[in-house]
């Protein structure tokens, strides 16, 4: 049987003289840290995972006031609704400082960045009725004071053209839009099929509309060519590491320019020698290898100045 390809056009634009911002679901996560991993300077979801993207575009777009307006404290722990519940702090005070903080440090950044990865979860949102705004995340608090809805391509499409038109003002930086091959099966499978069906709608709309957004196909590429359990994790909905690094790949190969590949391969070589630990530290043989991958470090530093080496 003849397995199924994804066809992606190559736009060789990454390289290591850039920085570069992600947002959005779990899947932006993978593939910030494997950027981070591969020594690229990368910030990601400053307010912790967001999977909807009207909350991804707020973290963009809101007042200061209204970031200010979303804390909110429980039982001793002060939360935000434009957050995720990894954000948190233990006085309202310090959340907001921690917001404008965290806020400020990504905008700022991304005005600096070469591209933003932005990655769509769901269309399914939570609309809080008491604050009358989608909520970034319900924070397990009572079912009753929200309403569940379907967003519109157009609600999507209207949002993020605002951002697109803000940053095009701000800088240079061009959008990568990807959207989340995880199933989302709480809100049933159907009901993730009509989600994704209105993501994608969103994405290309955008796409088609604005010369420096561009969409890459990790959500086909988990479905059309990784048919198969075998890529999936013990849930049966998130990929798996195999699944990942295969995404990884297209990615590299969609993306990187063939000198970033080059230097990519060789730093991955000396990067897998610091994390080897050896059985016997104290032995000469294990002395002999500490020296000889520091020295190896060392002259790729001079080969490359300014690389990131994080964690060396």
């Amino acid at each position: 049987m003849q397995k199924t390809r994804v066809k992606i056009s190559e736009n060789k634009i990454v390289d290591y003289k850039s920085q570069y911002s992600f947002l959005g679901s779990c899947f932006s996560e993978h593939l910030s840290s494997k950027m981070t991993q591969a020594g690229f300077p990368v910030q990601a979801n400053p307010f912790g995972v967001v999977f909807n993207p009207i909350s991804l575009a707020e973290i963009l777009l809101v007042k200061d006031e209204v970031l200010m307006d979303s804390v909110f404290e429980r039982q001793g722990v002060a939360l935000s609704w434009l957050a995720n519940s990894t954000c948190f702090a233990y006085s309202q005070e310090e959340l907001r400082s921690k917001l404008k903080v965290l806020r400020d440090d990504f905008l700022d950044n991304l005005n600096q960045s070469k591209v933003l990865f932005v990655t769509f979860g769901t269309a399914w949102v939570y609309h809080k009725k008491s604050i009358n705004h989608i909520v970034g995340n319900c924070h397990k608090a009572a079912k009753n004071d929200f309403e569940k809805r379907l967003l519109s391509v157009e609600e999507i499409s209207n949002k993020w053209s605002n951002v697109i038109e803000n940053l095009k003002a701000e800088s240079d930086v061009r959008i990568i839009f990807t959207v989340s091959p995880v199933r989302h099966t709480k809100d049933g499978l159907i009901e993730n099929s009509r989600s994704k069906a209105v993501l994608l709608n969103a994405v290309h709309q955008l796409n088609d509309h604005y010369g420096n957004v561009e969409y890459f196909p990790a959500y086909e590429l988990m479905m059309d060519e990784m048919r198969d359990y075998a890529y999936y994790s013990k849930d049966g909905v998130h990929p798996n590491a195999i699944a990942v690094d295969e995404i990884w790949n297209r990615f590299k190969e969609t993306y990187f320019t063939a000198e970033t590949e080059k230097i990519c391969l060789e730093y991955d070589k000396i990067r897998m020698l610091f994390e080897h630990r050896s059985l016997h530290p104290e032995s000469k043989a294990a002395k002999q290898f500490e020296v000889d991958r520091t020295a190896k470090l060392t002259d790729f530093k001079k080969r490359y100045p300014g690389f990131n080496h994080k964690g060396h």
